[in-house]
């Protein structure tokens, strides 16, 4: 328990128990002067009762608030989602502790508790929508489908993840701009999380014409056109990528890649990218040049099996 809470809890009790102390030692006095008429021993005892559901509260109330500190700090929360749950948890205890001390002095709480789902019931209609993306926000942070950092797709959206609200989640897209998702809106898309630890594992596409001049096979063009621009480009930033990107015939995967590698518009190669986290923006910078090169190096490499054609 916490000490500060503790501590709390015993002075409230102890100056409750010496109020009660007193006014009993002056109960014939107090009686003569006609004051305090609404002193009673039975007023005294409900008040006491009063006083401990409302130290039983603080009390819940801190380690609540210590126990979700604790949890926050374990799985990464931001501090003003941690924030957000300490106060959903003090609005619970107290309305509790309110629900239990009327009763005590014969309140009828029934009235209070129809307005409050009334009144709930009409906020609720009225905002729907923030409702929708406060719950599903709340699931995204304790399910994880990503965390901050993350380099995610969502639906045609795609991007590094800079914030994650009870309401909206932050992307920073390859057009350096930032796009606020509604979270009711994320849990209803796919969501592709190219992220590993802190090393993104991106792919991307490249196509070329159906048909090619010569005999060019999808071999022969990764080998003369695709691979030289590739190694000639990591070499220039190493710093960038983890690890040289890798070069396949594209496939069909979960519906982000498109279709086969080859049809009747074109052919495609998928090309696979290892960088880090933290130089997203650098790899945003670099993969329209990428793509600028490899689409040079085939223009040369075409016009030069043309002319030996």
């Amino acid at each position: 328990m916490n000490r500060i809470a503790y501590a709390t809890a015993i002075i409230l009790i102890i100056v409750a128990m010496g109020a009660i102390s007193y006014f009993a030692a002056q109960w014939d006095v107090l009686q003569e002067l006609g004051s305090l008429d609404f002193v009673t021993l039975d007023n005294m005892v409900l008040a006491l009762k009063a006083v401990i559901v409302l130290v039983g509260a603080i009390v819940a109330d801190r380690v609540v608030g210590g126990a979700i500190k604790r949890y926050s700090k374990r799985i990464g929360l931001v501090e003003h989602i941690e924030n957000v749950f300490k106060v959903i948890a003090r609005i619970v205890i107290f309305a509790t502790a309110i629900t239990i001390i009327l009763p005590i002095f014969n309140i009828d709480t029934s009235v209070i508790l129809s307005l409050s789902a009334l009144s709930g019931a009409a906020i609720g209609f009225a905002a729907t929508q923030t409702v929708g993306n406060f719950l599903a926000g709340l699931y995204i942070m304790i399910s994880r489908p990503f965390t901050v950092s993350d380099y995610v797709k969502i639906g045609n959206v795609e991007g590094q993840v800079r914030e994650i609200t009870v309401n909206y989640t932050k992307i920073y897209t390859p057009t350096h701009n930032l796009m606020d998702i509604p979270n009711k809106q994320i849990l209803d898309s796919r969501i592709l999380n190219y992220s590993k630890k802190d090393i993104v594992d991106y792919t991307f596409r490249v196509g070329f014409p159906p048909t090619l001049p010569g005999d060019i096979t999808n071999a022969g063009l990764i080998e003369n056109c695709i691979a030289p621009v590739i190694d000639s480009f990591y070499n220039r930033h190493k710093e960038v990528f983890v690890k040289k990107p890798e070069v396949t015939v594209a496939t069909d995967y979960m519906g982000y890649m498109g279709s086969v590698g080859l049809d009747r518009l074109q052919r495609t190669f998928a090309v696979r990218v290892f960088f880090k986290e933290k130089d997203v923006e650098a790899f945003y910078n670099l993969q329209p040049e990428l793509l600028n090169e490899i689409i040079k190096s085939w223009d040369e490499y075409s016009k030069k099996v043309t002319k030996d054609v």
